[in-house]
């Protein structure tokens, strides 16, 4: 019998979480200071850029406190309100204003610094994943908890794309580039699989239908 929508949700979300966990360990342990050298006086510049994010907070919260003691002071008087928030939208925008040119000097390296550390653990989740389950031969801990198991024309080629290339690499790439995009195609692709393993008669999620594959149910030890 085909495994059931919130068992293959379950089984994928524990791998997910143990590959990321992986990929986040090797940024940790090696992968962040490897980038941070790409970039000249990383330290300095990462430093003064949260000094300048600081000192923005620090006075967004003290026009805020002199908006709050206005509106005290104003009572009921809807001029003097209406005033008092004038006051603060025009503070704000001129603030911010300061803030986006002190910045400027240091969010070209940052930005890259960050888009980066986004390549990184992209590509690093997908050959992680990769490794993970072409080594277990798709039987992955995620599945063997939730008792199901691949079936079919199963061998490393069609346990590549059926497991990574159609289930994770379009959407990791879209992610990596718009992460709101990333999110849409995931609903997407959430929705898809949950009308189709739940309301066809086969069951079977769209990779399941284009590799020719089944995810059935199973006990341990298989």
């Amino acid at each position: 019998m085909n495994a059931g929508f919130l068992k293959r949700a379950v089984s994928s979300l524990i791998d997910l979480i143990l590959v990321f966990a992986v990929v986040a360990l090797v940024f940790i342990v090696g992968g962040r200071t490897l980038l941070q050298n790409q970039v000249d006086h990383f330290d300095v510049i990462n430093d003064a850029y949260n000094e300048l994010r600081a000192a923005r907070d620090a006075d967004m919260a003290a026009i805020y406190t002199d908006y709050e003691a206005a509106v005290e002071l104003a009572g009921s008087d809807e001029d003097l309100k209406t005033q008092a928030q004038n006051d603060y939208v025009v503070a704000q925008a001129i603030i911010e204003s300061q803030h986006a040119a002190d910045i400027a000097p240091y969010d070209a390296a940052l930005t890259g610094y960050y888009m980066t550390c986004i390549y990184f653990f992209s590509v690093g989740f997908l050959i992680i994943m990769g490794v993970y389950t072409l080594a277990t031969h798709s039987k992955t801990l995620g599945r063997r908890l939730m008792q199901i198991q691949l079936t079919g024309p199963v061998n490393l080629m069609s346990i590549f794309f059926h497991d990574v290339v159609i289930k994770y690499f379009f959407l990791v790439i879209v992610f990596s580039v718009s992460p709101y995009a990333g999110l849409a195609l995931i609903v997407l692709s959430f929705a898809i699989d949950f009308i189709l393993m739940n309301f066809t008669k086969r069951k079977a999620a769209l990779r399941d239908i284009l590799l020719k594959m089944e995810v059935v149910k199973t006990g341990y030890g298989y």
